[in-house]
């Protein structure tokens, strides 16, 4: 499979890798020693699995374990889709009388398999339970659990039983390989991993001949995220950012950065609300005019985020601009759209929005929503909120106060439709990163591995 072209083009992409003295995550944050972290990390996971494998840890204490743990610890990519997404979709399609038969399975098949015959069979056997309750989900496919995301879910942990022996299924190595033109894909989750397993002990093997040392798995996941996945790569090749211009001829051009999504949010958000970020810096709107256009798309995003929607907002007294509510968890949230140029600062508007919240939450309270949440979305933010923050989530039933960037609110609309998310997957996202929530968080949370 290595005829001389490809191997020219992998001595090209390893040159360029060994030449740099740094990783990079997918935020361009250096790693240092990560292989000596991931070491360390090892060791506990390793522990972590046994106590599941002998059952000393139920199911759900174990997904629980590993998602702390790896949210502490991102060092392999578990925390997106493939992973711990992944993960808590098995467990939320297994009602009472599956969940026994789920652990079981996952019991055999996250151990690390014999020989590589003995993987593919781990490999297709998972793929086939996800395959069998597909169906039983029909009306809820967004909870359905991806066949795709087996190899890498299961690769993850036979790495740490053995990591010079197991690669794991990173899609960045598969798109590195498809560039290279050696990559396959096959419908059938078994036979793409045996194809990844053999190309990547060939490359590993020239490679190890080539530089005259042993070249690990590690080296070779490291060399092709590099090459196809280096966010100051990325960058650098296009002038520090990625843009799409979604036209109307009727309409201004409107421009939305992309950072590093794989994919065009234009294929994944309707032309109505892809234009926010363009109006929300407008100038050829009076304040009253864009603030109403902003507002009315907001509340529409969030309607095709599977919330209910209350409009409030201009003409309507002292109340936020909408509030959305979610009566399956029992969660609300007031929403507020700041359509600032230049961006969004509090000033005088700490009044208002305190007067909001004692207005508002009794009501919601007595109408039975135990979670209220406060979002404030503007293209963005230029002061710091924490404060503030603080001090409202301390004396108020505001359990979580949230500053979400325009287009993070896209990104999570586009992630929606493309990833098929729970309405309580968004939730679950929002409220668990940092203020303020941009859209490259948005990305870094639901983007593929």
């Amino acid at each position: 499979m290595l005829n001389k072209d490809k191997i020219e083009k992998i001595k090209e992409i390893w040159e360029d890798y060994v030449n740099t003295d740094r990783i990079l995550d997918v935020k361009g944050k250096v790693l240092p020693n990560i292989d000596s972290l991931r070491l360390e990390a090892i060791t506990l996971l390793s522990d972590m699995i046994l106590q599941f494998r002998n059952r000393e840890l139920s199911l759900g204490e174990f997904k629980t374990s590993i998602d702390s743990f790896n949210k502490r610890n991102n060092l392999w990519g578990f925390t997106a889709i493939k992973g711990q997404f992944f993960f808590n979709q098995l467990t939320k399609i297994a009602d009472d009388s599956n969940l026994e038969k789920l652990g079981d399975i996952l019991i055999e098949v996250i151990a690390e398999p014999k020989d590589i015959k003995d993987a593919l069979h781990k490999i297709e056997k998972l793929e086939k339970y996800c395959q069998e309750v597909k169906p039983k989900l029909a009306k809820v496919k967004r909870l359905s659990p991806s066949p795709k995301s087996v190899p890498y879910f299961l690769s993850y942990f036979w790495q740490v039983a053995d990591n010079e022996k197991w690669p794991i299924y990173y899609t960045a190595t598969i798109q590195a390989l498809d560039k290279i033109g050696l990559w396959k894909e096959s419908p059938i989750q078994r036979d793409n991993y045996e194809l990844f397993f053999s190309l990547n002990e060939q490359i590993k093997i020239f490679l190890s001949d080539y530089s005259k040392r042993k070249i690990s798995n590690w080296d070779i996941e490291h060399a092709f995220w590099h090459f196809v996945g280096n966010p100051i790569k990325k960058i650098d090749k296009t002038k520090h950012a990625i843009t799409e211009q979604i036209r109307d001829k009727d309409e201004p051009k409107n421009i939305i950065t992309s950072i590093s999504a794989n994919f065009n949010l234009s294929d994944y958000i309707i032309p109505k609300v892809s234009k926010l970020v363009e109006l929300g810096n407008a100038v050829n709107k009076s304040a009253t005019q864009k603030g109403y256009e902003f507002e009315k798309i907001i509340a529409e995003i969030f309607e095709l985020l599977d919330f209910e929607v209350e409009s409030l907002g201009q003409g309507t007294g002292r109340n936020p601009d909408a509030i959305v509510r979610f009566r399956k968890e029992d969660t609300a949230f007031l929403v507020e759209a700041k359509a600032y140029n230049g961006g969004y600062s509090l000033g005088t508007d700490d009044r208002a929005i305190r007067e909001y919240i004692n207005v508002h939450c009794p009501k919601l309270k007595n109408e039975g929503y135990k979670k209220i949440g406060f979002i404030i979305v503007s293209n963005e933010f230029k002061a710091n909120f924490d404060n503030f923050v603080n001090e409202i989530t301390w004396n108020t039933d505001i359990k979580r106060f949230i500053l979400l960037t325009s287009e993070a609110l896209l990104y999570l609309l586009a992630f929606k439709t493309k990833n098929k998310l729970s309405l309580t997957d968004i939730i679950n996202c929002i409220i668990s990163i940092g203020n303020p929530i941009s859209a490259k968080n948005i990305i870094d949370e639901f983007g593929d591995i």
